[in-house]
């Protein structure tokens, strides 16, 4: 049987990791002594290479993929007024973003050192110091400024929900967000304090068209809140499982962004670590947000951090040989695949049975994938990181510069002024027929929100929890 018909998407993916050296000393292992069967099909003749999408084709105008039988993007939906300009900032508020918690991937750290220069290949200074960029955080905002307008989802330990500002529902406007929330107890248990400190203090200072901006972080004696933007279209993931899998065209266009979004991010020497379908938004224009920054990091070199989805995960991670910026081109090549073919690369049952098969790197290619999409991908899986494609001496250049990307007009693109092919309908501002409809939590879940209770900084005890949180 054709091991393409075999694989099943989940309805979310597993986020489990080898729990011991032995089981990963077992993986390399086996993956060093690979059957003689081969699984790759070679493609007979030659394939027209697919067409790039341009600023003013207006063939893909024609057979733009548009969700719901819905063309015209409602200009209603992203407009602000002045007052909530005013009090978020007029840079970044062009339209509704948004972020969704998908299941929490758990990322531990194995020791305290995160980093280790490689005697063979010196980090390089980053072109940007994230440091010395401005945080966008609007302190004068409270939690008691928003109301509950729905829920978008919810994760291992943490929930988002959909809010308005109240005096911006007063006026009649649609300012929407998206507020992630997560329990203090589960945050401690599962060892995720610095991690969650450093997706504040990311998120907080980058700013950029495909990543979901930060704009203000609050808690309470159970959580901490991270006040997001909301992106009406839902997660990619649920996009491709309802049409198959995207035409190469398609696929340009979403990899496309997500490789400006990764340049821009390792421009800060900020590696991303959790690409994925489900990590993916689609703004109400079709334009993708990048969202959940749990496993990101900065990181000049290399680092030996545990984190990541199997399926995505690059064999650096798998056999603890440190990892940096290659794995994020790793999984760009994951993705590639699983948005044109409909299912990733390496797939199995058990995570177990995925690393081996990433170890092993042996690649199904569907006998309809042209030369030059295969190339593009293989260029991703890379086994060699110093070969990967995006690790190459130009950087992420040799990926704008691929044929495959030949046509794609970077800077309008990152204008935003090249039409998506998927365009989000949606009947009201407050409709989440993308999201997963679930209950709203119940007030004492969310004192803070819905009971206007005091941050623990304020209150007359000592909490000892929430000074752990004291960032925000």
């Amino acid at each position: 049987m054709d091991t393409a018909m075999v694989y099943t998407s989940p309805v979310r993916r597993s986020s489990s990791l080898p729990t011991s050296a032995n089981e990963r000393r077992n993986m390399v292992c086996r993956a060093s002594c690979p059957d003689s069967d081969s699984d790759v099909m070679v493609v007979d003749g030659p394939i027209t290479p697919p067409l790039s999408p341009g600023q003013n084709d207006d063939r893909k105008a024609e057979t733009a993929i548009v969700a719901d039988q819905a063309s015209i993007y409602n200009a209603r939906d992203s407009a602000l007024n002045a007052q909530v300009r005013s009090s978020l900032g007029p840079s970044q508020l062009e339209g509704p973003r948004s972020t969704q918690d998908t299941d929490q991937d758990i990322c531990m750290e194995r020791d305290e050192a995160s980093s280790c220069h490689s005697a063979s290949s010196p980090p390089r200074p980053p072109l940007r110091v994230l440091e010395e960029e401005q945080e966008h955080i609007h302190h004068s905002l409270k939690l008691s400024d928003f109301e509950v307008k729905g829920t978008l989802g919810a994760g291992t330990f943490a929930r988002v929900l959909l809010v308005r500002l109240r005096t911006a529902a007063r006026s009649g406007s649609t300012s929407l967000f998206a507020m992630k929330i997560l329990r203090k107890t589960e945050i401690i248990r599962l060892r995720q304090v610095e991690h969650v400190k450093a997706e504040r203090h990311i998120l907080s200072r980058v700013r950029h068209p495909f990543v979901v901006d930060l704009y203000a972080t609050f808690q309470d004696s159970l959580n901490i809140y991270m006040l997001l933007s909301y992106a009406p279209g839902g997660e990619l993931f649920t996009h491709l499982r309802r049409a198959g899998r995207f035409s190469p065209d398609v696929t340009r266009f979403y990899l496309a962004t997500i490789v400006l979004a990764l340049k821009y991010l390792h421009s800060f020497d900020i590696i991303y670590r959790d690409l994925k379908p489900e990590n993916l938004l689609l703004d109400s224009r079709g334009y993708i947000r990048l969202t959940d920054f749990g496993f990101a990091k900065v990181v000049d070199d290399r680092t030996w951090t545990l984190c990541g989805t199997p399926e995505y995960l690059a064999p650096e991670i798998i056999q603890s040989d440190g990892h940096g910026k290659p794995a994020d081109w790793w999984a760009c090549g994951v993705l590639a695949y699983e948005m044109m073919v409909g299912y990733p690369p390496f797939f199995d049952e058990t995570p177990y049975g995925i690393y081996e098969k990433i170890l092993k790197g042996k690649i199904h290619w569907p006998r309809d994938m042209d030369p030059l999409s295969r190339e593009l991908v293989k260029g991703f899986l890379h086994p060699d990181r110093s070969k990967r494609l995006g690790n190459l001496i130009n950087g992420p250049q040799d990926v704008l510069d691929h044929p495959w990307f030949q046509g794609v007009d970077w800077d309008a693109l990152e204008r935003r002024e090249i039409r998506a092919p998927i365009i989000p309908h949606v009947t009201s501002v407050d409709d989440t027929r993308y999201f997963t409809r679930l209950p709203l939590p119940l007030p004492d879940e969310i004192p803070g929100l819905l009971r206007g209770e005091q941050p623990p900084a304020l209150q007359q005890r000592f909490d000892v929890i929430g000074f752990q949180f004291t960032d925000f």
